[in-house]
């Protein structure tokens, strides 16, 4: 018995094996050929599936925030538009509160502008807490009641990933983080290319000493969550 190979049963599935070959495979099909039968389903499942794949398009945030992402990653001679933010907030500076010695969340607040942009950040950690967790907001000063599009943030360790998040239309995001040195904070923008970029060294190291455990430790990535929007 002739048995035809997987291209000529990949040509079968897909329509396009010439006709006098179609029958002669029609023919041998009905014959109860197990092997060419099992050779068939295979192929009809392969082409099934790229079939429905061809007609997959990825939504467009997805697409958006990839491309986000690229340009975050990009190497710094890139020509990737960096806005370096300039702190003009830290409640560090404010005096504390009178009576209070300790507290059991060790919590900074501080406010960054880059350009067009402002960005609000809090650092927090409970004590005792391995983790940080840094709440951000990212709103356009020239027109703060504006939606903006999602767009993702990378918390970074020199080249590695600590920690990412994407903001919602609100420009709200959260992500929790294991403490490590060299932080540097990259919020993408709309359209994809631009960037605010700051580094967080100097936050973390002015912080109280809970924030100092396990920096020596290596870190996990650890996955971000967009903060429910308001209502």
């Amino acid at each position: 018995m002739k048995h035809f190979d997987i291209s000529d049963w990949t040509d079968f599935a897909r329509g396009v094996a010439a006709d006098a070959d179609r029958a002669a495979m029609e023919s041998h099909l009905t014959s109860r050929c197990r092997r060419c039968r099992a050779t068939l389903d295979l192929v009809e499942r392969v082409a099934s599936s790229a079939r429905a794949d061809s007609q997959y398009s990825p939504p467009e945030h997805v697409v958006r925030c990839a491309k986000a992402i690229s340009s975050l990653l990009r190497p710094q001679s890139s020509k990737v538009s960096r806005l370096m933010a300039r702190l003009v907030y830290d409640s560090f500076r404010d005096p504390a509160p009178v009576g209070i010695r300790a507290q059991d969340r060790v919590s900074r607040h501080t406010v960054y502008e880059a350009g067009n942009f402002s960005l609000d950040l809090r650092l927090e950690q409970e004590k005792g807490s391995p983790m940080a967790t840094l709440v951000g907001q990212l709103t356009n000063r020239n027109n703060p009641e504006s939606s903006l599009a999602e767009a993702p943030v990378l918390l970074m360790a020199r080249q590695d990933i600590v920690a990412q998040a994407v903001y919602n239309r609100f420009g709200e995001f959260q992500m929790d983080y294991p403490p490590a040195r060299h932080l540097r904070l990259c919020v993408a923008l709309d359209p994809p290319g631009k960037r605010i970029e700051l580094s967080l060294n100097r936050l973390v190291a002015e912080m109280p000493k809970p924030l100092q455990v396990g920096l020596s430790r290596r870190r996990p990535l650890a996955q971000g969550r967009a903060r429910p929007e308001s209502k």
